[in-house]
């Protein structure tokens, strides 16, 4: 298993995109449409400044942060045939939806939940605060009862770190789970727990060569953000296919490269 620094894998992502931005950036776009239209028609049907519409539009989040695994799966095959040198094309981000779409879900619901425990603490405090009316649910935290302001000051705090738990919690298990979608297209005929299981180990003793690597994103990243968002359409493939590089350097030769990604639909 040869893993190399940072700055080789994105300097070969560098190479796999060259003239083959326009294809990657149309494909993000057209995700990007989708997911932006589903907000606008749930922002203009559920009113969520009432109790049963915010429930309503927290279950319509859900269920499309499920269902946006299956768009994770086609970006990553165009990902993939990048760095493997095979043909890509625009339609190849709703690749996910012709192969095992149930497969994708069930991870990133098995992903989510193991998120959740470690948020469970805050989001636990934070129920107990508003249902003692220390805090008003739709006005923030600083609305606090004058009677209890000391308890309540003392809940914040509690809240402050058990939401520090549930964010290095999350970041850690997303570390663990980084691979499974790359290994899902890679091994579709394994199951979702086996996919779990061994994403897990393959990434083990590499948490902090991931971790790194996306680190050593931010600051373009950071560009990105202050050029609008329009730099972001740059530095979303480039570091997808740095990502794929480290996972083909991780799988090493148990990659059948082009075996399980050359089901894309064509033009």
């Amino acid at each position: 298993m040869n893993i190399r620094l940072s700055g080789n894998y994105k300097g070969i992502a560098r190479e796999k995109l060259l003239g083959r931005y326009s294809t990657v950036i149309g494909a993000i776009l057209i995700m990007q449409l989708i997911f932006m239209g589903i907000s606008y028609i749930t922002d203009m049907v559920v009113d969520n400044t009432t109790a049963p519409g915010m429930i309503i539009y927290t279950a319509i989040l859900v269920i499309v942060g499920l269902i946006s695994a299956v768009f994770t799966v086609g970006e990553l095959t165009i990902y993939i045939k990048l760095s493997c040198d095979d043909k890509i094309s625009v339609w190849d981000i709703f690749v996910g939806f012709t192969g095992h779409p149930d497969k994708a879900i069930m991870l990133q619901f098995n992903i989510a939940v193991r998120c959740l425990i470690f948020w469970l603490p805050f989001i636990i405090t934070a129920a107990y605060m508003v249902s003692a009316g220390m805090i008003s649910l739709f006005a923030g935290v600083d609305v606090l009862l004058a009677d209890n302001s000391q308890i309540g000051s003392g809940y914040i705090l509690m809240c402050g770190l058990f939401a520090a738990v549930g964010a290095i919690g999350s970041i850690y298990i997303r570390i663990l789970y980084s691979q499974v979608f790359f290994m899902l297209i890679d091994h579709p005929e394994y199951e979702a727990g086996e996919i779990l299981f061994r994403s897990r180990k393959l990434i083990t003793g590499h948490m902090w060569d991931y971790l790194y690597i996306n680190i050593s994103f931010i600051p373009i990243i950071l560009l990105g953000i202050l050029s609008l968002g329009v730099g972001l359409m740059y530095v979303q493939p480039y570091r997808g296919v740095t990502l794929a590089q480290f996972y083909l350097d991780l799988a090493g030769g148990e990659l059948d490269r082009g075996r399980n990604i050359d089901v894309a639909i064509d033009d």
